[in-house]
C-alpha cells in the first residue's frame, strides 16, 4: 500500500517525531561539497552540527569533474588529498580551446606550491568521501531524508524533514541554518520562480574510454548556442559535459528524430567541432547520457534574512571555466572560518556579523571568475564572436593561460 501511494504522488502525513530538546549548533541542507565540507569543518572546530541529504550515495551528478590545485590545501585540510590523488585522473597541464576545425592549447597556469595542476575526480567519488570526513568528524547525518519545511523562531530555526523509508517525519532545531542544496534542487527556502526560456541552458554528461585527447589536456569546446569541456577523470575515462540553449535542443531533437537527447546533441557538437570529432573517433561511450537544466548562472546570495548559502545555491559560474566543485568547496571553508574566527556566540547579532564578514569574502573570491564566465560564454558560443577571436588566440595562445587564471584555476583562498 505504501510504494503504491508513493507512486500515485499522493502525501503521506507520518507521525512526527519532535527534537526539540536535541538541539545543534547548525543545519545543514544539502550532502554535496558544499554541504559536507561546511559540516565537516564546523564539526572538527568543535560545533554540533546535522546534515540533510535527500539522495543515497554514491550517486552521480552532471557536472564536471575538474578540481582545481588551489582547492587541494583544502582537500589536505579534510583529509582526503591522498585519496584524491589516489583516484583522480591525470594531472591537467595544459588548457585547449576546440572550436569550429580548430584546436588551440595552451599551458595550464601553475600553482606555486608542492601540487602544480589540478585533476578530475567523478563526483559518485569525491561527494562519498567528503560526506564520510563529515560524519568521522561528529557530523549526525540523516540519509536519505528531505527537509520538508524551515520555521524561524525568535532564536533558531526549525526544520521538518521527512523519510520516506522509514516512515517518519523528524524536527530539528540550531540557530544557525546553512543552505547548500545544488541550484537546480527544488528549494526549502522559496526563492525566484525558474521561468523556462528559450534560451536556457541545458546540461548533459556522459563518459568515454579509449579517447584521443591528450591526457595531460583539458580543453573547452565551443559551437553554436553552446559549449562545454573534455578532460580525462578515474578510471581511465573521459569525460565529456556540455550546455545547449533549449531552442537549439529542440531544433535537434526535431532533426534526428528516434535519437535520444543526449545523442542528438552528440552529433551535432561532432559535427560542428573538430576536435571533439577527433577525440572521439575511436573512443567507446561508457554510460548513459545525464542530463538536467536549466542551468541558473549568476550572483545570488550568500547570506540573506539570517540564512547562510553555499555552492550554487549562493551563486552559480557558467561551467565554461570548470571551477563549480572548487567554488563550492572553496565558499564551505570561507563560511565555516568565518564562524570560527568570530567565536562560537550563536545570538543574532553575532550571527549578523559573521554574515557582513562571509560576505564580504564571498564577494572578493568569487565575483570575478563568475564574470569571467559569463564573458566566455557569451563569446564562445556565437559563431561570429569566436570566428573573430580566432585568429588573435591562433597568434597569443598565451591568452588560454591567462584566462584560465582568469577563471580562478591558481587563485588562493586566503581567509
Amino acid at each position: 500500500m505504501f510504494s503504491l501511494v508513493l507512486r500515485l504522488g499522493l502525501r503521506i502525513n507520518f507521525p512526527v517525531i519532535r527534537k526539540m530538546n536535541a538541539n545543534f549548533d547548525a543545519l545543514v541542507i544539502g550532502g554535496g561539497p558544499a554541504g559536507a565540507t561546511t559540516a565537516a569543518l564546523l564539526a572538527h572546530s568543535g560545533w554540533s552540527v546535522a546534515l540533510i541529504e535527500k539522495k543515497s550515495f554514491p550517486r552521480v551528478k552532471v557536472c564536471g569533474e575538474f578540481l582545481s590545485a588551489a582547492t587541494y590545501p583544502l582537500l589536505a585540510e579534510l583529509g582526503i588529498a591522498e585519496l584524491f590523488s589516489e583516484q583522480a585522473g591525470p594531472p591537467v597541464k595544459r588548457v585547449g580551446w576546440f572550436v569550429a576545425n580548430q584546436m588551440l592549447t595552451a599551458d595550464m597556469p601553475v600553482m606555486h606550491n608542492s601540487i602544480k595542476w589540478g585533476r578530475a575526480l567523478g563526483r559518485e567519488h569525491l561527494d562519498t568521501a567528503l560526506l564520510n570526513v563529515a560524519r568521522e568528524r561528529g557530523v549526525e547525518i540523516w540519509q536519505p531524508w528531505t527537509a520538508l519545511s524551515i520555521i524561524t523562531e525568535k532564536n533558531y530555526f526549525i526544520c521538518q524533514l521527512e523519510s520516506k523509508e522509514k516512515e517518519k517525519t523528524l524536527e530539528l532545531t540550531a540557530p544557525v541554518l546553512i543552505m547548500a542544496q545544488g541550484s537546480w534542487e527544488k528549494p526549502v527556502i522559496k526563492r525566484n520562480p525558474i521561468v523556462h526560456k528559450p534560451s536556457d541552458l541545458l546540461a548533459f554528461k556522459t563518459h568515454f574510454s579509449h579517447s584521443n585527447l591528450d591526457r595531460d589536456l583539458m580543453s573547452l569546446i565551443s559551437f553554436p548556442d553552446g559549449y562545454g569541456g573534455l578532460v580525462h577523470s578515474n578510471d581511465e575515462r573521459m569525460t565529456l559535459s556540455c550546455c545547449i540553449r533549449r531552442e537549439r535542443l529542440q531544433k535537434l531533437r526535431s532533426h534526428y528524430t528516434g535519437l535520444s537527447a543526449g545523442d542528438a546533441v552528440l552529433r551535432y557538437i561532432r559535427a560542428n567541432c573538430l576536435g571533439v570529432d577527433t577525440s572521439l573517433s575511436s573512443a567507446e561511450q561508457q554510460d548513459q547520457w545525464l542530463a538536467v537544466g536549466p542551468i541558473s548562472p549568476g550572483i545570488r546570495s550568500c547570506y540573506q534574512n539570517d540564512i547562510f548559502y553555499v555552492g550554487n545555491v549562493a551563486a552559480e559560474a557558467h561551467p565554461i571555466i570548470a571551477e563549480g566543485i572548487s567554488m563550492a568547496m572553496q565558499s564551505a571553508c570561507l563560511l565555516a572560518k568565518c564562524f570560527i574566527k568570530h567565536g562560537k556566540k550563536l545570538d543574532k547579532e553575532h550571527l549578523n556579523r559573521v554574515g557582513i564578514d562571509y560576505q564580504k569574502q564571498w564577494h572578493h573570491q568569487f565575483v570575478g571568475r563568475i564574470r569571467a564566465a559569463a564573458l566566455f560564454a557569451h563569446l564562445t558560443m556565437r559563431p561570429h564572436l569566436s570566428s573573430s577571436l580566432l585568429p588573435i588566440i591562433r597568434r597569443f595562445p598565451g591568452i588560454l593561460s591567462f584566462s584560465a587564471a582568469l577563471s580562478g584555476k591558481v587563485k588562493e583562498l586566503k581567509i
